[in-house]
C-alpha cells in the first residue's frame, strides 16, 4: 500500500467526509444490520458535529491525494465514569470502500491515540458498530458491554462500548 497521509480535517472538508462516511457504512452495514435500521441510522450519523471539525481532533486520511478515511476524538461524556475529565471518545471513523483492509483506519486511530495521550487522556471509549468490533479489538480495545444507542429514531441501534487504556 502507498503511504497514508493524515491531516486535520476542516469545515471545508465536511461534504466529502460525510459522503465518505455514507459510502463506508453502506458497504459494511448490510452484512450486520437490516435495511430499515441502516436507513434509519444513516440519516442520523452522517452529519458531523461542527465541534469535531473545530477542535483540531478530527482527521482526514489520503492515499495518493484521494480521500481514503476519516475519524477523530473528543473529550467525552459517554460511557461509565465519563465525568472524570480524562476520558476521550472516538467519533465517526470510516474508511472508503476502495481502501478498506489496507491500514487506513489503523493510521487514523494511532494519530488519535497519540493526540489524546498528549492532551492528558487516560482512556479512549467508542461505541463500535457490531461490524467494527474486530477492528477495535485488533487495536488494543476491550469490550466493556453491549449497548443500544438511540440515534434519533424509535429503534435502538445495537453497538458495543469499547475501551482502550492509554498509558
Amino acid at each position: 500500500m502507498n503511504d497514508v497521509s493524515v491531516r486535520v480535517a476542516t469545515e471545508a472538508d465536511r461534504q466529502q467526509l460525510e459522503q465518505l462516511i455514507a459510502d463506508c457504512y453502506e458497504e459494511i452495514y448490510p452484512n450486520w444490520y437490516g435495511d430499515e435500521m441502516i436507513y434509519s441510522s444513516l440519516t442520523h450519523v452522517l452529519r458531523l458535529d461542527p465541534l469535531l471539525l473545530q477542535d483540531g481532533h478530527y482527521f482526514a486520511a489520503q492515499v495518493d491525494g484521494e480521500l481514503a478515511g476519516c475519524g477523530g476524538w473528543g473529550r467525552a461524556a459517554n460511557g461509565p465514569n465519563a465525568d472524570n475529565g480524562s476520558l476521550g471518545h472516538l467519533r465517526h471513523f470510516a474508511t472508503h470502500p476502495n481502501f478498506m483492509r489496507r491500514g487506513v483506519g489503523a493510521v487514523i486511530l494511532e494519530k488519535c491515540v497519540a493526540a489524546a495521550k498528549a492532551d492528558g487522556i487516560s482512556a479512549l471509549h467508542c461505541f463500535s458498530s457490531v461490524a467494527s468490533e474486530r477492528f477495535y479489538l485488533n487495536h488494543g480495545f476491550t469490550k466493556v458491554q453491549d449497548v443500544s444507542v438511540m440515534l434519533g429514531g424509535d429503534e435502538p441501534f445495537p453497538a458495543i462500548l469499547m475501551e482502550r487504556k492509554l498509558g
